[in-house]
This record gives structure tokens, C-alpha cells and sequence, in this order.
């Protein structure tokens, strides 16, 4: 549905964004905070119904709002993303965490008019408004793929959401084809193939998504990339990683019945159950957490209950029956013969086919009959009882010792938990601990605690250090240098092991406060040495500065993703430079 500018001003606001790659000045409308929320969902998080608030716009697709894309040159971006609507600003800074060559690449193709970037824009133009969205997600996808290092879960997010294009095409975009824009898109294939970005980061190239189902398939294997390093380190948002796959999966192995989709599927249901079920015995988790896991234990089972319902109509087998053993199997058919009331289970007699001894000793003796009926009744419960006696020792056995696995479950979950957050060369806390834990807290008390910046310190000849003496003469350096800069710490302030030879630093402070304690650490670091056996080892470094003193995404962790991509900026900013160098981050607003 095509909006006219006043009624796009009821739900938006507009925005003019100068495009960082070519300079060209473009105006986007971007839905205001909270315009269109979810009422409902599909499992994979596509909201089959919106609450707006304002009235009448049931109809509007809220997906057509999400992207800006340049009318020249055609570099995408989000608009949700503060770092993006501000980089006309400072298109030198912005354009620092994205490869040259390949933004030189979609600078010209918008001067000869060819190649994908091209290609897309013309759709991007076309009154058809499901494929000029279509073309405005590829051309964010294709511009991610850009950066020096790839965003995995930017590609999946937006995968994810191309998907859920297609499959709204009835609701919001009736009169378009999606079997001509999918044959159009097809098109497109080849430009993209060639032009896209060569990155070792790819855990497959990413392509062009004609229809729902593959738009899916891409985006499951960017989240896969992601939950991978959730996985190691045991985050919290792994549990909703882990269910977001399974639904992916579900919704996949719908469209395309394949085995594959309904095997990872179902293994991801299943790891969630089992996650679920350990946050739930886990007594050092209380309150939220333990609620949220219940929810998501009846929730994923349920799913995987339907997806094993769907698999066993298309011809599978269920997996839940497989390799039972014989004697449940017998016990089944008993307690099917006595629905049906068989002789066998209920001892009662079928009319017309009694035999002649039975038939004479029914006349003879009647009572004889019916009395040895209800023994043989009494002798079968009897039975009954004494084999469901005889398993309850068994039964107390086996709780006791699940009961001790359990303890030990509990007591290896502890000692991981405490592993998990620290790096295990210099003792310092990790990567996950600052930007998963500790980070986020300062964020949320960010107005009545004030400032809070972070300073990257990446150790420059560590890297020659490996190369000429090896990597156990790099760990020592390492090591030793993380008890060094402890030296550097203020009240309030803490170190962590970023990766590699990178270190950061962080404290209640303002930029310029940050700014001049790196430069002070810069000179400290440029002369001083660290002694690892006989060698004298140098600790010059590169330093990076980022301050954030406001904050303006839509979510804590927003915020931090931001803060962490411009801490890396700035940082390889500095070594871009030759080292022994310290460089700030522009922006304060996150």
C-alpha cells in the first residue's frame, strides 16, 4: 500500500540522510518509537498482526520502513541503526569499518549504471511496492557484506525479514506476483555473484532469496554462525538463539520437505527442551529466567510435537517410537485388545463360538462358571500387583541415582559458569563478561551514574613476537602484559582480555577524560619493555577511545553491538596508522 506524504508524517518521521559512500542528501521516512508493535506471532518471530498506534494503518506493511537506500549509488542501511542516519556526518569515520575497494566498487557502478547495486536500484523505483522492498533488503544484505568484518547477525536479521516479505505478500501486498518478482529477482543473480565482496568470514556466500524458502536457508546459516559463539560461551540469549533455529527450521522443512530441515529442526527443539529443563533444576537460577524457561519448555514442546505430527504425514518415521523395546510393544497390544474388549483381556465369552466342553460344563455347573471367572479376574490383578511391587525397588533405585547425577550436573554447571567469563591466559575477565554482563548493567544506570567509556589497548608487536620466538613466547608476553596494565587502573575501573593481543579498559569517564588517559598510557606503553625469560619485549600499542554518554538505540544490547563495532573501528583505526597511536571515536550517542 502506497502512502501519501501526509499519511506518512502520521506514523513517521522524516529523516535526510547524506549517503556516506557517494555524498548524495536522500530522504527516508522512518516509522516513530513504538508505531507498530507485534500483537502476535509465528514462532520464527514473524508478526502475523501489529498494534499501531494510530488508527487505519492495518493494511501498511511496517517491513517497508526498515531500510534506507541511496538513489545513486544504492549503499543500504537500517534506519533503526544511529550509527547510520548519522554517518553523512562523518563519512571518513563511518566508512573506516567497511572494505575501500568494495565501496569504490558501488561508487562506480552508480557512475557506469551496471552491476548489482544498479540492478537492484532500478527495482527499488518500481511502483510494485513488495519488490522494491524486496530490492531494498538485498541492497542492505549486499552492503553488509561490505564491511571488513561481517556482521552474521545482521545478514541473518535481514534474511529473516526477506522471508517474512514474501510470505506477507497476501496480506499486505495483494496485487503483486510474487512468482514475476521472484523471476525478475533471478535476474539478478548473476550481477550478484560477481560483484559480491570476497570475505573468508562467509559461512556460505550469501546469495540472492527468489522466494521464502531460500530467503530462510540463509538466514539459518548466518544465525547458525552466530549461535555458534553463543554455544561457547553460554550466554543467556543462546536459549532464544537455539529456538529461533528450530522454528527457522520448522517453517523451512514446511516449505521444502526436506530431511535436512526437519533433522536440524528437530535437533534444535529438542537442545532448547534440554537447556530448559537444566535452567529449571538449576538452583542458583531464580526468578525470570526460571519462569522464562518453563514457558519456552512447554512452547518447544508442543512445536516439536507438530513438527513430529507433520514429519509422520509426509511418510517419516517418528523417532520417538523407534527402538522401544519388545516388551513395551506387547504391553501396547494388550491395552489395545482391551479397548476393543477381546476374550483375552476381559475374559468374557464370545457368543457362538464356545466349544463343547465349555458348553457342557456351562450347563452343569453355572456357578462353577461364573465363580472360576472372577478367579481367574482376582488371579490376573493379583499378578498385576505383584509385578508393579517388584518394580518399585527397582524405581527407587534408579531415582536415587538420577538424584546423584543430577549433583554432579549441578556442581560442573557451577564450576563452567565460573570459567566461562574468564580468560584463561591472563586470568582477566573476558569479552563476554564485559559486553554480555557487565557492560550492559553500567548502560542501564548510564543518566544517574553519568559516562562511561572504554579503552582499547591492542599490544603491536606481539604479532612479530609469534613469528620470530613462537607462540609460547607470545602467551608469556601476553600473560605478563595483562599483570602490567593492571598498573593503569583507577578506582572503578576494570580490565578485560578483549582477543588476541587486544585489551580493554573501562571507567566512569567523559571523552576527554578517556582521551587523555590513552594518550598518557600511549607514551607510558611506547618506552616501556616487559621481560619474558632472557628477551627484553617491547609493549608498545595502539590505542582506541570510545565514550558514550547518551544513549539512543532502542535496546541495551543495541547499544552495546554499537559500542563494540566502533571500539574495533577505532582501534584498527589507530594501527591502520602505524601503531604506537591513539584514536577517539566521534560520536558519544549509542
Amino acid at each position: 500500500m502506497k502512502l501519501s506524504e501526509d499519511e506518512a508524517q502520521q506514523i513517521c518521521r522524516a529523516y535526510e540522510i547524506k549517503c556516506a559512500v557517494c555524498g548524495t542528501a536522500n530522504n527516508f521516512y522512518r516509522l516513530k518509537r513504538d508505531m507498530a508493535r507485534a500483537a502476535k506471532t509465528d514462532g520464527d518471530g514473524h508478526p502475523i498482526s501489529y498494534k499501531w498506534g494510530v488508527p487505519g494503518f492495518d493494511s501498511v506493511d511496517p517491513k517497508m520502513f526498515f531500510m534506507g537506500s541511496c538513489s545513486k549509488c544504492g549503499f543500504t542501511g537500517e534506519l533503526d541503526e544511529a550509527e547510520y542516519r548519522t554517518s553523512g556526518n562523518d563519512p571518513q569515520t563511518y566508512k573506516r569499518s567497511f572494505n575501500e575497494a568494495a565501496l569504490q566498487q558501488i561508487k562506480n557502478a552508480s557512475s557506469s549504471g551496471k552491476g548489482v547495486t544498479q540492478s537492484l536500484l532500478k527495482r527499488v523505483v518500481e511502483e510494485d511496492e513488495l519488490a522494491s522492498t524486496i530490492a531494498k533488503f538485498h541492497l542492505a544484505i549486499f552492503s553488509q557484506c561490505c564491511r571488513a568484518r561481517i556482521v552474521p547477525g545482521n545478514i541473518a536479521r535481514y534474511y529473516l525479514r526477506l522471508g517474512w516479505l514474501y510470505r506477507d505478500q497476501e496480506k499486505f501486498y495483494p496485487d503483486s506476483s510474487v512468482e514475476s518478482i521472484s523471476a525478475s529477482m533471478e535476474k539478478v543473480k548473476g550481477h550478484w555473484k560477481k560483484d559480491l565482496p570476497p570475505s573468508e568470514e562467509y559461512p556460505r556466500p550469501p546469495g540472492v532469496g527468489c522466494n521464502e524458502a531460500e530467503a530462510l536457508a540463509q538466514s539459518r546459516t548466518y544465525f547458525e554462525r552466530n549461535y555458534e559463539t553463543l554455544k561457547e560461551a553460554k550466554v543467556d540469549d543462546e536459549l532464544r538463539l537455539r529456538y529461533l533455529l528450530a522454528e527457522i527450521g520448522f517453517r523451512l522443512y514446511t516449505l521444502t520437505d526436506d530431511a535436512e530441515d526437519h533433522e536440524k529442526a528437530a535437533t534444535f527443539f529438542s537442545g532448547t527442551m534440554q537447556q530448559c529443563l537444566s535452567i529449571i533444576s538449576d538452583k542458583t537460577i531464580v526468578g525470570g529466567a526460571v519462569k522464562r524457561a518453563r514457558e519456552m519448555l512447554e512452547k518447544a514442546g508442543e512445536r516439536g510435537r507438530e513438527l513430529r505430527a507433520l514429519h509422520k504425514s509426509r511418510g517419516g518415521t517418528d523417532e520417538s517410537e523407534e527402538g522401544e523395546a519388545p516388551a513395551k510393544g506387547k504391553v501396547k497390544k494388550k491395552e489395545k485388545s482391551k479397548k476393543n474388549g477381546s476374550p483375552a483381556a476381559s475374559g468374557k465369552p464370545i457368543k457362538g463360538k464356545r466349544s463343547k466342553s465349555s458348553a457342557s460344563a456351562d450347563k452343569g455347573k453355572p456357578e462353577a462358571a461364573a465363580n472360576g471367572s472372577s478367579e481367574a479376574e482376582e488371579e490376573g490383578t493379583a499378578a498385576e500387583k505383584d509385578q508393579a511391587t517388584r518394580k518399585v525397588p527397582v524405581l527407587e533405585g534408579e531415582v536415587t541415582t538420577l538424584k546423584e547425577q543430577v549433583k554432579e550436573l549441578e556442581a560442573d554447571n557451577k564450576k563452567w559458569r565460573q570459567l566461562i567469563g574468564k580468560d584463561l591466559l591472563t586470568g582477566l575477565p573476558n569479552k563476554l563478561t564485559l559486553f554480555r554482563i557487565n557492560l550492559p548493567k553500567v548502560l542501564r544506570a548510564l543518566v544517574q551514574s553519568g559516562p562511561v567509556s572504554c579503552i582499547a589497548i591492542g599490544l603491536d608487536h606481539v604479532s612479530k613476537v609469534n613469528t620470530e620466538h613462537g607462540w609460547n613466547i607470545g602467551d608469556r608476553m601476553l600473560k605478563e602484559s595483562g599483570r602490567g596494565l593492571r598498573r593503569f587502573l583507577k578506582e572503578g575501573d576494570e580490565l578485560y582480555r578483549l582477543d588476541g593481543a587486544n585489551f580493554v579498559l573501562t571507567g566512569r569517564m567523559d571523552r576527554n577524560t578517556a582521551r587523555q588517559r590513552a594518550a598518557e598510557m600511549r607514551r607510558t606503553l611506547g618506552t616501556a619493555n616487559i621481560k619474558v625469560d632472557d628477551m627484553s619485549l617491547p609493549l608498545a600499542s595502539s590505542l582506541g577511545v570510545v565514550t558514550v554518554e547518551r544513549k539512543v538505540g532502542d535496546s541495551d544490547m543495541e547499544v552495546v553491538d554499537a559500542v563494540y563495532n566502533a571500539l574495533l573501528a577505532t582501534l584498527y583505526r589507530a594501527k591502520e596508522k602505524g601503531g604506537n597511536t591513539a584514536e577517539v571515536h566521534n560520536s558519544t550517542r549509542f
